[in-house]
């Protein structure tokens, strides 16, 4: 694991400060990296490490992806640090928890985001969802795409991580059945967000709204707005914003299918627990 003081005296060298004035703060730590905030004597910084810097690379890109459109945080260093690879951005001072003017500026801001086209579904690299790969071979068709490219590398490792053989079978039913319900919507693509849970948003101290930890790619835009809801509603005022019927049984129906996308994500992480939520969304999605 990172060595706190050797990354500090690499910092210093790398800013050119003066002896011993770059202090880390610790924030968090597991098996395959830490985050950190860097002190300095102008300003603190947030530090990401890992040892192995892909999943760092990709944030990094899919922040200069979004930046143009919304509030991230500014990438300030990409490369080798103390034995592995650090990310280090912009430290941000957050407020408090998004108002309901809040929500509805959010809703904008993603009708916003959706605005920006691609020439097909996917992205020009794969990146990370969590601790997961996320794969964008590009396509033209957005049922092809999100069938081969997120439903099915997800339900694979969730078979190899023991999801039992009743699930299994609901799973690949509903992926089947997929293609059709997909085929029968209109959708161009769009860039997103890709993991827009309410950890991944906040709001600074001045009100602006600010969306961390992308995982881009060129898709439907309704997936950042079904995952925002994978534990839980959110105000009316979001939808609103967006210009959308959270109440439409079609929007509804694809909600519960791309959010089955993140419960098996989740149980590949963190196993059984999120079981039972696939068994419901299954069922509600076999029951149309």
């Amino acid at each position: 694991m990172i060595d706190i003081d050797a990354a500090a005296r690499e910092l210093e060298v790398l800013w050119s400060l003066p002896g011993r004035d770059c202090r880390l703060q610790p924030l968090g730590q597991s098996g395959t990296g830490l985050t950190a905030i860097i002190h300095t004597p102008a300003q603190r910084f947030f530090l990401k490490w890992m040892r192995d810097g892909g999943p760092l690379e990709a944030e990094q890109d899919g922040l200069i992806r979004l930046a143009p459109v919304v509030r991230v945080p500014g990438w300030r260093y990409l490369g080798p640090l103390a034995g592995g690879q650090a990310l280090i951005l912009e430290w941000l001072e957050l407020g408090q928890s998004l108002s309901r003017g809040q929500w509805r500026e959010l809703g904008e801001l993603l009708r916003r985001l959706h605005s920006v086209p691609g020439e097909q579904f996917g992205y020009h690299r794969d990146n990370w969802i969590g601790a997961s790969r996320q794969y964008n071979a590009p396509s033209a068709d957005w049922a092809t795409f999100f069938v081969n490219q997120r439903l099915a590398p997800q339900w694979r490792w969730a078979c190899q991580r023991g999801l039992p053989a009743a699930e299994a079978g609901q799973v690949e039913a509903v992926m089947a059945l997929a293609m059709d319900w997909l085929s029968e919507v209109t959708v161009a693509p769009s860039l997103v967000h890709g993991d827009l849970w309410s950890g991944n948003l906040g709001t600074l101290t001045d009100g602006t709204v600010v969306l961390f930890d992308p995982a881009v790619y060129y898709g439907h835009g309704e997936v950042d707005l079904a995952m925002l809801e994978l534990f839980g509603p959110v105000p009316e005022e979001c939808h609103r914003g967006y210009g959308i019927d959270p109440h439409d049984p079609a929007v509804v129906q694809r909600k519960t299918l791309y959010n089955l996308y993140h419960l098996l994500n989740h149980f590949v992480l963190f196993g059984g627990g999120y079981l039972n939520a696939i068994t419901r969304s299954c069922r509600t999605l076999l029951s149309y």
